[in-house]
């Protein structure tokens, strides 16, 4: 009988949606793509009024939620494309998802909007968010969920209560509802006070009327402005450099936009505008033809050929204007101007070395590059990724994983990082190291993504546990004196600030940051070439977003070997006799399993340390000796102590004094403006959560250690996912600083919150987004964006 109420509950829905299209259909005519590309282009005036009034409103209150994979419903607002393109009711992270997804396209593609782009959306699933009936102004507002949205939260206003009630779901893993316009009654119905922003105070009437109005007249946006003369003149330099016809050239191109195609491109130090790095099946000077495949290194032929021909190039590298609004979680800025043209060809393109074929795209070869860039000098790529490492480091941080526990439960919440020179490439690894084992650095991108292809995991543990072993032989071969294995092994950057790097894991996302930034963290990696390419290749280039579980649990569990990996090589410089305790404390609780292979490397019988240690406590004076030997005090403006203190840097401070199990009351991020006149200044405070250890996939709460948790009090933005906000006026900071120190329950988290803090209820909530926006784009304009507040918390 259930089996019927449930069969009877899915007909009645089904015919309510088909009745709402017959209805829509019947007012305002059948909905089709190209009753809105026949629009006629805006109109100068119309442009100007859009860029003026309406895309800052549509940034500033929509994208706010609605950008990246993990937007809620798909709906990515961040562009026109994103816009057009719509909703979509499957979610992009599923981790219950046994099948690949079946997404052909992505916004890459619809850098001209045509219904020949378009139509295919429409039957992947995504549905209009903007009307796209009959043009009038009627239609265009009762036949556009846009504007429902906005229309249902001015009918119904977030209530009086700081705190939202249950009807409000903002958990992380949120159910979402995704209606179409046709089925928008019911939602109404369902879900009053469902409007938009969604558990967020309501525009002001000025910002409604503004986009309602717009929305009647058509919601007209103006094409994407094209690049200027000069931004021309570099643009068809980089193509031409790229787009060489040479078997040495064509394996450089594709080894640069395999590294860069996330990057967000700059050609002045204003970065006045970004470009992208994008694949055309036409050449430079025709109109770009954008070849979209799931990874960077799939096939990019239209007849699904895996062969490259020498000198007789088939795809070619194009750069095209990136006009999206930049968001901070997606950000990742890299230089390309005239100094990076000059590095990149006297890296790759002027040294004499000799490239007679070009390697397949069969996906076992494409997604090892150790295969595939085997002709080009390892120092050279090593060289070109550690010149802005951050970046490097920050495309698995800010890339396709984008958000997940799951993927993120592998690192530890705070941790440092630095590199191995490439001025001792001649000891380890060398080249003819690297080329004899690049069968065992196969990465899980190269097998099938079907779920049972999980059972590939121990061929990896095997791979991974053999190659350990060749490293250890090769280092014993090289017969490495006591006095070698020193700081001399050690990248100092000579200047370049990307020598040392900080980590932060919030949950499930995380920041990178040049220097050693806040407290002393409990491990470390000492990152190596081989291992530095493969983490691009696991967590970027290789990782699908619409992968399956089986995709997505391989991915996590070999990350497992590349962290071990780098925290033995740092405890490899630290006294012989320490080594294993240290390890053996970083992986407390493990099973003995896991502690086979954890410790099965022996990496503590390498040789004896020849740093001359001077004081009892060894690993943090390693640290402090790798911080001297890379420059990098003055590099972090977040340490407090970085710079010059003011007073509020001060009384900040003293946020230390809160004790380790108070500290997992506060969210993973807070941000603290601290208000003095006319001046405001931001702090960050960053929960790191002490774990017993990283090792295993699932049941993290229970390697949870409270006692252990610190904080880290960061001047600054920190993180692009807030979870909390406070304004204090600088005469009240004291009262804020010893508040906050003296909260021990749920209850003193949420009276400080009453006195402080700018709840996602209070009504100078937008206000104050803008001013944080506003602080956050002058004082840190190389990294700024448009943070995400989906994950601000109702406490």
């Amino acid at each position: 009988m259930v089996k019927f109420q449930w069969l009877f509950i899915f007909l009645f829905l089904s015919g309510c949606a088909t009745l709402g299209v017959m209805e829509f259909d019947k007012l305002y005519g059948p909905s089709n793509v190209e009753n809105r590309l026949a629009q006629v282009k805006a109109t100068t005036a119309e442009a100007i009024h859009f860029n003026r009034q309406i895309q800052p409103i549509i940034e500033n209150r929509c994208v706010v939620c609605h950008g990246c994979y993990d937007a809620p419903c798909q709906l990515k607002m961040e562009s026109r494309a994103g816009i057009e393109r719509g909703a979509n009711k499957t979610m992009v992270y599923n981790g219950e998802r046994l099948l690949t997804a079946n997404i052909s396209a992505s916004l890459s593609k619809l850098t001209e909007l045509k219904r020949d782009n378009l139509e295919p959306l429409r039957q992947q699933g995504y549905f209009p968010v903007l009307n796209e009936r009959q043009q009038t102004e009627q239609a265009n507002t009762q036949s556009s969920l846009f504007y429902q949205m906005l229309q249902l939260k001015k009918q119904h206003p977030l209530p009086s209560e700081p705190i939202l009630n249950e009807s409000f779901d903002v958990a992380l893993d949120r159910s979402q509802q995704c209606p179409t316009i046709e089925e928008f009654e019911q939602y109404k119905d369902k879900y009053p006070l469902g409007g938009m922003p969604y558990a967020l105070p309501a525009l002001s009437t000025t910002e409604h009327d503004q986009l309602t109005d717009w929305i009647a007249q058509g919601a007209i946006m103006p094409d994407a402005l094209p690049p200027n003369a000069k931004e021309q003149q570099m643009i068809t330099r980089w193509e031409k450099l790229l787009n060489g016809s040479s078997a040495k050239e064509q394996l450089i191109a594709r080894y640069l936009f395999e590294h860069l195609y996330l990057a967000n491109l700059y050609f002045d130090k204003a970065r006045s505008s970004y470009f992208k790095l994008v694949r055309s099946s036409t050449p430079s000077g025709e109109k770009i033809a954008v070849i979209t495949t799931r990874r960077p290194f799939d096939s990019p032929y239209a007849d699904g050929s895996t062969d490259a021909i020498v000198d007789k190039p088939q795809v070619y590298y194009r750069l095209i204007k990136h006009n999206d609004t930049i968001i901070a979680k997606r950000h990742m800025p890299y230089p390309f101007g005239e100094a990076k043209l000059a590095r990149i060809s006297a890296l790759f393109y002027q040294p004499d070395y000799t490239v007679t074929t070009l390697p397949d795209y069969q996906l076992a070869n494409a997604s090892n590059p150790f295969k595939t860039f085997q002709a080009i000098p390892d120092k050279a790529r090593y060289q070109f990724l550690l010149d802005q490492a951050q970046f490097s480091i920050m495309n698995f941080i800010k890339g396709p994983v984008c958000r997940g526990q799951i993927a993120l439960n592998v690192i530890e919440d705070n941790f440092w990082v630095f590199f191995l020179s490439p001025d001792n490439f001649d000891h380890y690894p060398s080249e003819k190291f690297i080329k004899a084992n690049a069968e065992l650095l196969q990465l899980p991108a190269g097998t099938s993504d079907k779920t049972l292809s999980l059972l590939y995991w121990r061929q990896y543990a095997k791979s991974q546990q053999e190659y350990v072993k060749n490293k250890l032989a090769y280092v014993e071969e090289l017969n490495l004196q006591p006095n070698q294995l020193n700081l001399d092994l050690i990248w100092s950057g000579k200047g370049n600030p990307n020598a040392s790097l900080t980590v932060f894991r919030h949950f499930d996302s995380a920041s990178v940051l040049q220097g050693f930034v806040g407290p002393t963290p409990k491990t470390a990696w000492l990152i190596s070439y081989p291992l530095l390419e493969r983490i691009h290749y696991l967590l970027v280039a290789g990782f699908d977003v619409y992968g399956s579980v089986g995709h997505q649990l391989k991915t996590r569990l070999y990350m497992d070997f590349l962290r071990m990996e780098a925290e033995s090589n740092f405890i490899s410089f630290l006294p012989k006799d320490e080594r294993k305790a240290i390890h053996e404390y970083w992986y407390r609780d493990t099973s003995d399993d896991i502690k086979d292979y954890i410790f099965s490397d022996d990496f503590y019988q390498l040789p004896e340390t020849g740093i001359n240690y001077q004081s009892s406590n060894h690993q943090e004076e390693l640290f402090q000796l790798v911080g001297q030997h890379t420059k990098n005090t003055n590099v972090s403006q977040f340490n407090l102590n970085s710079l010059a203190q003011n007073s509020a840097d001060k009384v900040i401070a003293n946020i230390s004094q809160l004790p380790n199990e108070s500290v997992t009351l506060l969210p993973q991020v807070s941000y603290i403006m601290v208000s003095n006149g006319d001046k405001n200044q931001v702090y960050s405070l960053i929960n790191n959560s002490a774990h017993s250890n990283v090792a295993h996939l699932f049941s993290e709460a229970n390697r949870r250690l409270p006692k252990e948790d610190d904080l880290a009090i960061l001047r600054g933005v920190v993180g692009t996912y807030p979870n909390a906000f406070f304004k204090v006026d600088q005469a009240q900071l004291s009262e804020f600083v010893s508040s906050l120190n003296a909260i021990k329950t749920e209850q003193d988290y949420r009276k400080l919150k009453d006195r402080f803090a700018i709840r996602r209820t209070n009504p100078k909530f937008w206000t104050f987004a803008d001013e944080l926006h506003a602080w956050y784009k002058t004082n840190q304009p190389k990294s700024a964006g448009l943070l995400d507040f989906n994950r601000l918390e109702n406490r």
